[in-house]
Order: structure tokens, then sequence, then C-alpha cells
């Protein structure tokens, strides 16, 4: 190859990492502009359901232990004489429905039912 085309190969190749390089600014103050945008949302969403805003990433839920599940569940039969259903005893201790099924499913000795199906109703023994 002639050294003219040789210089012309270089400098286009100059030109293409400083594009590469003008791209990747550009794109990087694109996505702090968005983060931006994103946490001012975050702090308006905590304000209306007076929740703390979101910092930084979010943590890993802690596991309910099976201590916990149990007390709740017990505190809910205990206040309630007339008996619960699932979805009821979900919504009063506030632990998710499924947790809330598979603990009774677990552990049908400890507790006194009646009906069947969606009539079916928990009671303490």
């Amino acid at each position: 190859m002639t050294p003219d085309i040789q210089t012309q190969i270089a400098e286009l190749e100059a030109k293409i990492t400083q594009l590469r390089s003008s791209q990747v600014t550009e794109l990087k103050e694109k996505l702090q502009a968005a983060r931006q945008t994103v946490a001012e949302l975050e702090a308006e969403i905590a304000k209306i359901t007076g929740r703390a805003p979101v910092v930084g990433k979010l943590e890993r839920r802690k596991r309910t232990s099976s201590e916990d599940v149990k007390g709740g569940i017990l505190k809910a039969l205990a206040a309630s004489p007339q008996g619960l259903s699932q979805k009821e005893i979900s919504e009063a201790t506030g632990l998710n429905y499924n947790t809330v099924v598979l603990f009774l499913k677990n552990n049908p000795k400890d507790f006194k039912t009646t009906g069947k199906l969606r009539s079916k109703r928990y009671f303490l023994k």
C-alpha cells in the first residue's frame, strides 16, 4: 500500500474512534438524565404514598420466619371468634396469601375448620 492510503486509513480509524467515544459520552449523559427522572418520580410516589423513597438498589426481601407466620395467624384467629377464611387471614396479618395457604395446609392439626372450598373457615383449637 502506498503511504497516502495508509495515512487515510489511519485518519478514518481515528475518526471512527472519536465518533464512538462521543456516542458513548452522549449515551452516558442520557442515562444520567433518565436516572434523575426516575429518582424524581420515585420521590413523588413516596410523597403521595407516605413511604420512604427507594435509594440505590433494592434490597432483597427478608424471609418471614415460621414463628412469625404462626404468631401472626394465631393472633388474627384469636381476635376473630367467628373464624376467618384464608384470604381474610392473609389480609389481617399482612402475609402473602400463598404463605398463609401453605402454612394452614402443613399444620392442619393446629386449627379447626368448617365448610369446604371458598366457604372454609379456620378457628383456633
